[in-house]
């Protein structure tokens, strides 16, 4: 059975906040006090910011951003097989929130992908995520 996303999320922010601490706190100020409900295949989960970054199940009645998504559609993203953008406009992603907090989500994907590129340990996580 596959890792729950919200797991492989957890140890992935923890890897950062050891392996690569420059890069972490940059993701950590993308985020800001932003809170971001995730839903991937069904599975519900939260990135919260502020002090630290912090990966809690189920929603959050405060988020500012939903984000509904495929395990296959992260990794079609990841791989590059498919642009982020694409995958919004054909509904692969469908993101919910004001322009504002969608713009400082992104801001926030782009600093974890960039974070977790640096981290020696992220590619076992990757493996993870492709296991199904």
């Amino acid at each position: 059975m596959a890792e729950r996303v919200s797991e492989l999320l957890r140890r992935s922010v923890s890897q950062l906040e050891t392996d690569v601490p420059d890069s972490y706190r940059h993701t950590l100020d993308a985020l800001g006090p932003l809170v971001v409900t995730l839903a991937v295949d069904g599975e519900r989960f939260a990135l919260s910011g502020g002090d630290r970054l912090v990966v809690t199940d189920g929603d959050m009645p405060d988020a500012a951003v939903s984000i509904t998504t495929s395990r296959a559609t992260m990794l079609d993203v990841l791989d590059g097989h498919v642009a982020l953008a694409d995958a919004v406009e054909g509904g692969a992603v469908a993101v919910r929130g004001s322009l504002e907090h969608v713009l400082r989500a992104h801001d926030t994907l782009r600093a974890y992908v960039h974070a977790a590129a640096r981290a020696p340990s992220h590619h076992r996580l990757l493996d993870a995520l492709r296991a199904s």
